[in-house]
């Protein structure tokens, strides 16, 4: 049988190309090979409820086995659910929620679904639970926080640089559609001495969307973070577990100016100064009377003839900061 010419070449391509193969002078795709490794660390994990803490072995998604057992009766107990299932041994998608919901719980953990040692020490001795209203603040100081929106860019600009001309450190919670209408710039309040947290994209009741919409309004181009305050303050279950899925604390509040009524910058001023306690962090909206220099100014001398002092101003902040060092 004749061979055409056409079809001789198609043959020798086919061969170079399996020659290349193996000779490693091309490689299969990226992602087989994550694939591959993802696979390779799955393991089966033994220990039991007796065995030191010290001495279990580290544990995550798609591990099996009677450690993991151990694990999921811990969460259960705790009354986190590992899935409708119970303790079944495998350390699945379920139980990876909500190990890091244990740990959003939990000061001092890093919520990312991994059994290591400090998640099994607090498992098993206890740890200091996580705040919401108090937020990452451990100090006594009062945290001046602002949600939503500023007015203009160059009011941005100014209440920023006044807080920093001041020592101050506000928290800042901008919508990811504040920062794409160039009001707000994450990147420049972090580089003068603030922090900036997630306050959603588009500022709905998250309450109202499903877990994975409410994962959307989570990320960019909303603020990539440690810590977020949901819209309203308004959260379910359906809610923290989406937060915890993207490794972010809600961050909520303890003093509620409800400057959004349309205050006057004297009766804001005077509620902040008359009702924060030590450790308060207050709300109040950037697009409002609070969000300049001059009511920040008072709010700091009020504050301290009241024996109060505000979040000190330290410098240039982390994108995801573990804490809020006032």
């Amino acid at each position: 049988m004749t061979t055409s010419p056409a079809g001789r070449r198609s043959r020798l391509s086919k061969l170079a190309s399996v020659l290349a193969l193996s000779l490693g002078l091309v490689t299969v795709p990226a992602v087989a090979s994550t694939s591959l490794a993802s696979s390779a660390q799955a393991a089966v994990r033994s220990c039991s409820s007796s065995t030191a803490v010290a001495s279990r072995p580290e544990l995550r998604q798609g591990d099996t086995g009677s450690c993991v057992t151990v694990l999921q009766r811990a969460l259960i107990a705790k009354g986190y659910s590992v899935g409708s299932s119970g303790a079944t041994g495998s350390f699945g998608s379920a139980t990876a929620l909500a190990v890091r919901r244990f740990q959003s719980d939990r000061v001092g953990l890093r919520i990312d679904a991994v059994v290591g040692p400090a998640t099994w020490g607090a498992l098993v001795n206890g740890a200091t639970l996580y705040s919401r209203t108090r937020g990452p603040n451990s100090t006594s100081r009062v945290v001046l926080s602002f949600d939503d929106c500023p007015s203009s860019y160059s009011s941005f600009q100014s209440a920023v640089l006044g807080a920093e001309r001041l020592g101050i450190a506000l928290a800042l919670f901008p919508t990811g559609n504040c920062i794409t209408a160039g009001r707000f710039s994450p990147s420049y309040a972090r580089a003068h001495g603030h922090y900036v947290f997630n306050h959603s994209v588009s500022h709905p009741d998250l309450r109202n969307l499903s877990y994975t919409n409410v994962r959307a309004q989570l990320s960019a181009p909303g603020v990539v973070t440690s810590y977020g305050r949901p819209p309203y303050g308004a959260y379910n279950n359906t809610v923290l577990n989406a937060y915890a899925s993207k490794s972010m604390r809600v961050w909520m509040w303890t003093v509620d100016t409800t400057d959004y009524r349309g205050k006057s910058q004297a009766s804001v001023v005077s509620y902040v100064v008359n009702n924060s306690r030590a450790g308060s962090t207050v709300l109040m909206h950037m697009q409002w009377r609070g969000f300049n220099s001059t009511a920040l100014s008072q709010m700091k001398s009020g504050l301290a003839n009241r024996g109060l002092s505000v979040c000190r101003n330290r410098g240039a902040t982390a994108i995801s900061p573990s804490s809020v060092a006032c």
